[in-house]
Parts: structure tokens; C-alpha cells; sequence
């Protein structure tokens, strides 16, 4: 059966956004107009809208006489986005843990113990986005929340080439860990407070994977 594909541009989009980040489309790879228009079965009207939104969310470049390539981002860019990712995720479960209901918690504290037992990295990556996003979806604010996953989603493809990001390595699970136990006891400050740790232990070792994708070879 011939697998159903989304060819709205927001669809693209999506499609787009997840072969980037898993690394199907590598950093500095051309996305190809007429390919792809093929291969999502649309005219090339809304391709183009779908590399539009790409290209705002920082995921690819767009040049007059090259056409769309998958940005590579430099150790500038990783700073710049964790700079943002600090600023707008500490603020989000700062306001989410003064809102935050039982069931969050119990959902979140599922997710935390699943992601301590998930087997693929793919498997991890999902869960650990889905530990946040439970976490900061209580502060109401959607464009604050669109605009984290959009920061995210231009790193995602270095967490998942380095494993230490993911749930096998017990520092990570740690801050986890540390982050739910302050939105229990709804400590706001702390919560923040280990949030933006969290990020900054994520924001050294992208940035030690970037260093070593831009080093040549």
C-alpha cells in the first residue's frame, strides 16, 4: 500500500522538518525543486511556500542561482539559539508550573520513566520533546511555545547524531529528574533555574558536534 502523503505546504513542511532532523537530509544538501515536487505529487506553488517556512525557522538557505540547501549551522548559530532556547523555555515553565495540574505531572512523570527504557535514539528524541512540551504547555502562551519548538527543531539533527543527549546517559535523566521534582513542589524559580541548566549542558555538546562537523576532514 503506497504510504499517503500530506501535500499541503504546511505538510511539506512537516515532511521537510523530519528528514532534516533525522539526518535524511544532511547538513548542506540541495533540495531540489522538481524532485521533490515529484515526489510529493504538487505543483511547485506549494513546494516553494513549504521551503518558505523552512527557511524562516532557520532549517534551510534559499539562494537566487543555487536554489534550497539544509543550513549548516556554526558554532555562532548554536549560541545564538540556546541563548533563545534559555531565555523563552526557563520564562515558559516558570509561568507553566504556577498553572500546572496533577495530571501533567503524572503524564510528565510517565514520559521521564519511558525515556529511561527507550531502546532507539529515535524513540528517545520523541520522548524527551514530549517531556518538555508537557512541562511548558501549561503557560498558555502559544507564539512563545511555537517559537521554542521552532528553536528546537534547527538543533534537533545534532542531539540525535550525539547519544550523550538522549536517555541512556544518566546526567541527562538527572536534570530531568531535578526539573520534575521542582514542578512538584512548584518551585517556579528552581524549575527555571534547572531548565536553563539542562539547556546549557545540551548547548556544550552541540556545539562540540558542530565544532567537529565543521573541522575538515
Amino acid at each position: 500500500m503506497q504510504e499517503r502523503i500530506d501535500s499541503t505546504a504546511d505538510g511539506i513542511a512537516a515532511e521537510l522538518r523530519q528528514w532534516i532532523a533525522s539526518g535524511t537530509l544532511s547538513d548542506g544538501a540541495r533540495l531540489v525543486e522538481r524532485e521533490l515536487a515529484e515526489r510529493f505529487a504538487v505543483s511547485r506553488i506549494p513546494l516553494r511556500e513549504a521551503l518558505r517556512k523552512l527557511e524562516a525557522q532557520g532549517l534551510i538557505a534559499i539562494h537566487p542561482n543555487r536554489g534550497a540547501v539544509v543550513r549548516t549551522l556554526t558554532l555562532a548559530d548554536v549560541d545564538e539559539i540556546y541563548s533563545l532556547r534559555m531565555l523563552l523555555e526557563g520564562d515558559a515553565i516558570f509561568q507553566a508550573v504556577k498553572r500546572m495540574d496533577e495530571e501533567t505531572l503524572v503524564r510528565a512523570s510517565l514520559v521521564h520513566r519511558l525515556l529511561g527504557k527507550a531502546e532507539t535514539q529515535e524513540k528517545q528524541g520523541a520522548l524527551n520533546r514530549e517531556f518538555h512540551e508537557l512541562l511548558y504547555a501549561p503557560c498558555g502562551n502559544l507564539r512563545q511555545l511555537n517559537a521554542i519548538r521552532d528553536l528546537r527543531a534547527q538543533v534537533e539533527r545534532y542531539e540525535r547524531l550525539q547519544a550523550t543527549l538522549l536517555a541512556d546517559t544518566p546526567a541527562f535523566q538527572h536534570e530531568h529528574a531535578s526539573i520534575l521534582k521542582a514542578c512538584r513542589e512548584r518551585d517556579a524559580r528552581l524549575a527555571k533555574s534547572m531548565t536553563v541548566t539542562h539547556l546549557a549542558t545540551a548547548k556544550r555538546i552541540v556545539g562540540k558536534v558542530v565544532t567537529q562537523a565543521l573541522t575538515p576532514r
